[in-house]
């Protein structure tokens, strides 16, 4: 038989291939596309959590290269070993996938449902008809149960995202909620997946092709992105109807290559250690609740947590995950247990912040915003909140004052700590619509770090309320936090407000644990159970396997 017959039969199998396998895992299921959009948890035949993570996306063509073996199927299906250098690419134009976009007014964990329930009924009584969707898993790994569901409550349809993110923003201002967009997948994309190697061969599938590495422990290079990576790679159709690329790795191989990507491997080995907890309770809270509508769990950037690859694993940070493994933070009780929500930012400024007052969501007493600082009493003025009275003398507070909080201590940390900025009016009025001539920006709230999460900009025109902290940071031009003094200047009449000369302190949204922090910490002689308590305060550490 002729290789282009071989892969021609090869490619038919895999067509009709309906296997049911009581030792094959999810992905060698017969249906790849409908396990490609599951929230449902996959595990390796190590038991360990299997993510699907989004490398890149929109192409017109993929290579590979490695030693390889390609599998229509997946695994436990047809298997086609031949070239090293594969080129992917559609065989036809692709199809893009239809979608729906409910605005989200409500978030709750599954476990919850009846608080969320009632506020189904107030948005009835508003004149909305709202429903509920379910994202996340709930899973078992060697005879323990993590639950990992949270509900979503919606209203309002739109076919079209723009004006599902509209609605969401006047929703929000309207009844001071946090708003989002939720994706509903109406029908997938459709499009011919087609391979071929450096020998001419050539192999089609309906909508996505698996390659894995020939060894068990090997890796293949991927272009674009132009990196090496562990576990299998599939292609298949994005929203757009064009290729995506996705790695299938499990939990220890990703987050030997994301610990290192998201702190530096020259940090304390116990920030390391907190760090890879912090991480692995993100990574199994976000699966199957972010990237709604695409054929991955997880992306490789900042929106889920950044991934770099194979080859950029550090032995500090791996041995860091190694030395944590199946550790979790939790909390409830043992009956009912769910995963803490262990968001982190960069650098907190000195005082982390309340999770309702940064984003408007139900309070969590896990992410309590606190100074960051072991011995609170020897700063008693900023052990609370931090309120306008107090927060000058706050932001006046150099890296080398005593006693200096946590984050102000590692070296590298000083830029994030304290940093000033000049914002034109004309930049913020470029990120809120036309207001007319800029007449002034109003603090109407802040949390208990001191944080503006409440912002009003007036205009000769009319004004504009902003609601979330990563919303303020956002109309003031991309700011690195919202812990910030504000000094307007304005024109020699006294009327337009020209620009705004800004003091802030931290990078990122302040809430949970400070990666700075955690690394001075490290630094002053504390475990990784001490930095997580001092950033997650009341939950638990517990090992599931």
């Amino acid at each position: 038989m002729t290789r282009r017959r071989l892969c021609t039969a090869v490619a038919l199998v895999a067509a009709l291939l309906a296997r049911s396998s009581a030792d094959a895992d999810e992905l060698s299921g017969a249906d790849k596309l409908r396990v490609l959009y599951s929230p449902q948890l996959t595990l390796t035949r190590e038991g360990l959590p299997l993510a699907t993570v989004r490398l890149v996306e929109g192409l017109a063509e993929v290579r590979l290269h490695g030693s390889m073996r390609v599998l229509p199927d997946g695994e436990m299906g047809a298997e086609l070993s031949a070239g090293q250098d594969w080129k992917v690419r559609l065989a036809q134009p692709g199809k893009a996938s239809k979608e729906r976009y409910p605005v989200v007014v409500g978030r709750a964990p599954a476990s919850e449902s009846e608080r969320l329930q009632e506020e189904g009924r107030q948005w009835r009584e508003r004149g909305y008809a709202p429903r509920t969707f379910e994202l996340g898993s709930i899973f078992g790994i060697r005879g323990e149960v993590i639950d990992a569901r949270q509900l979503q409550l919606t209203v309002a349809p739109h076919d079209e995202l723009g004006a599902a993110q509209k609605e969401a923003r006047a929703l929000g201002e309207r009844y001071h909620v946090d708003t989002g967009v939720y994706t509903e997948l109406v029908t997938r994309p459709q499009g011919m997946v087609e391979a071929k190697d450096e020998h001419g061969t050539v192999l089609r599938n309906d909508g996505v092709l698996w390659f894995a590495p020939s060894k068990t422990d090997g890796t293949l290079r991927v272009d674009p992105p132009g990196k090496s990576y562990f576990g299998q790679i599939y292609i298949t159709l994005d929203k757009n109807g064009t290729l995506a690329v996705v790695n299938a790795v499990s939990e220890d191989r990703l987050l030997f290559g994301l610990v290192p990507a998201e702190m530096l491997p020259s940090a304390p080995l116990e920030a390391l250690k907190a760090q890879a907890v912090a991480a692995r309770n993100q990574l199994l809270a976000k699966l199957g609740a972010r990237h709604l509508g695409d054929p991955y769990r997880l992306c490789a950037s900042t929106h889920c947590q950044v991934y770099a690859g194979a080859g950029q694993e550090s032995p500090r940070a791996t041995q860091a995950v190694l030395a944590t493994r199946g550790e979790l933070l939790v909390t409830g009780s043992p009956a009912a247990e769910t995963l803490v929500d262990t968001v982190y930012s960069s650098s907190c400024g000195g005082h982390t912040e309340d999770n309702d007052q940064a984003w408007g969501t139900r309070p969590d007493p896990v992410l309590r915003g606190r100074l960051d600082l072991g011995e609170v009493g020897q700063l008693p003025r900023f052990a609370g909140r931090i309120g306008e009275a107090d927060l000058l003398a706050f932001l006046a507070r150099g890296p080398g004052e005593e006693p200096r909080p946590y984050c102000a201590r590692p070296k590298g940390a000083q830029s994030a700590y304290r940093w000033n900025v000049r914002v034109s009016a004309e930049t913020i009025l470029g990120k809120t619509g036309p207001l007319g001539t800029l007449r002034d920006v109003e603090v109407l709230k802040r949390g208990a770090s001191g944080r503006v999460v409440g912002l009003r900009i007036v205009g000769s025109t009319g004004s504009r309320d902003i609601h979330t902290e990563l919303e303020v940071r956002r109309v003031l031009g991309g700011l690195k936090s919202s812990l910030i003094s504000i000094l307007p200047i304005k024109d020699a009449r006294g009327d337009a407000l020209l620009a705004l000369e800004i003091t802030g302190a931290g990078h990122g949204h302040g809430v949970g644990l400070c990666q700075y922090g955690a690394m001075g910490m490290g630094e002053s002689g504390a475990t990784y159970r001490q930095i997580l308590d001092h950033y997650y305060p009341g939950a638990r550490l517990r090992r599931f396997y």
